[in-house]
């Protein structure tokens, strides 16, 4: 008996994201890296727009460069703008067919490649105690491996997690992902071949979220709070609370010690949904440059948000920043 799923491919450029990470890493490389950047921009962006303001390109100086700075500012940027959300787009809507067949899992996207379950291993799509996609199934077939995500799909307290993490940004990315209610039975299947010991959640047991702090604060920053940005950069991976919710009462929880802060029945928490959307106001003026930028961060941080309320708690306003592809959905 074989099963067909409809899988979407990670987005264009997911495989080079975490090499680029990595080399940040480095403060050497990484310095040499943007010192190239500048130089790039310096000889096909200024060079040419101070050629014009000197008469060095047109007869008319002025109108030169006017043009010049208008097509490089404005083009050059709105170009690339959208050839990079265009290769997004494109890349999230491809489909890839996932076949599970007995012990053998097969992709579109890896033709010739059947993949055992029998070894396969189970990890995290994300970091590890901290911000997930996910679970990710990890497949070998001689030297190749595939990984299967599954999009918000939770394992149950105690199950093997062997794998090491995936992730956009990180050393390795899915090659493929499924829904979770997808990536659910072909784990069933996978545990029927003596793949992975998958445990149903025990009656009764909460379902535990982490709560990282919102990386779409650093837009509030001023443009010299470097030391705020960087300690806000380095900790969005890691959990400042946890909730745990029961069948009958949610408790807040210190996961670094794992210390009950509060817990209160269900019945007495409200929860509110809304959207978040930051607003620079009109910080920069009516400029072209300054309207596209709080556009941008106007854009870029519009998520669904849920505002919690306890007795003897301050409201709490959490969302699920979605980073799968390197963009926020």
């Amino acid at each position: 008996m074989s099963r067909r799923y409809v899988a979407h491919g990670p987005a264009m450029g997911s495989s080079w994201a975490g090499k680029w990470v990595a080399m940040f890493k480095n403060p050497f490389i990484g310095f040499f890296v943007m010192i190239g950047v500048v130089a790039v921009m310096y000889v096909v962006i200024f060079i040419p727009m101070m050629a014009a303001e000197h008469g060095v390109i047109g007869s008319q100086r002025g109108e030169s460069a006017d043009i010049i700075d208008r097509v490089f500012r404005y083009g050059f940027v709105g170009l690339i703008l959208v050839g990079a959300y265009g290769v997004y787009r494109w890349s999230q809507r491809r489909k890839i067919y996932v076949d599970v067949a007995g012990d053998v899992l097969t992709a579109s996207n890896r033709r010739g490649d059947a993949y055992s379950l029998r070894d396969a291993k189970l990890g995290v799509w994300g970091v590890t105690n901290g911000m997930t996609m996910g679970s990710a199934l990890h497949l070998h077939t001689g030297g190749h491996r595939f990984v299967l995500g599954g999009k918000d799909y939770r394992v149950a307290a105690g199950t093997p997690l062997e794998a090491p993490d995936v992730g956009y940004g990180q050393k390795m990315d899915v090659n493929a992902w499924v829904s979770g209610s997808d990536f659910a039975e072909i784990l069933a299947v996978v545990s029927q071949q003596g793949g992975v010991a998958v445990r149903a959640p025990a009656p009764g047991q909460p379902t535990r979220c982490l709560l990282m702090p919102n990386p779409m604060l650093v837009q509030q920053m001023g443009s010299f709070a470097l030391r705020k940005r960087q300690q806000l950069m380095q900790s969005v991976n890691q959990a400042r609370m946890a909730i745990d919710v029961g069948d009958n009462e949610m408790r807040f929880v210190d996961p670094s010690s794992n210390a009950v802060i509060a817990s209160v029945p269900l019945a007495h928490v409200t929860a509110t949904p809304g959207t978040y959307q930051y607003r620079m106001g009109w910080r920069g003026g009516f400029s072209a440059e300054a309207m596209l930028s709080r556009g941008m961060a106007s854009a870029m941080s519009v998520t669904p948000e849920l505002a919690i309320s306890v007795p003897g708690m301050q409201p709490l306003r959490i969302a699920c920043h979605d980073s799968m592809g390197g963009f926020q959905r």
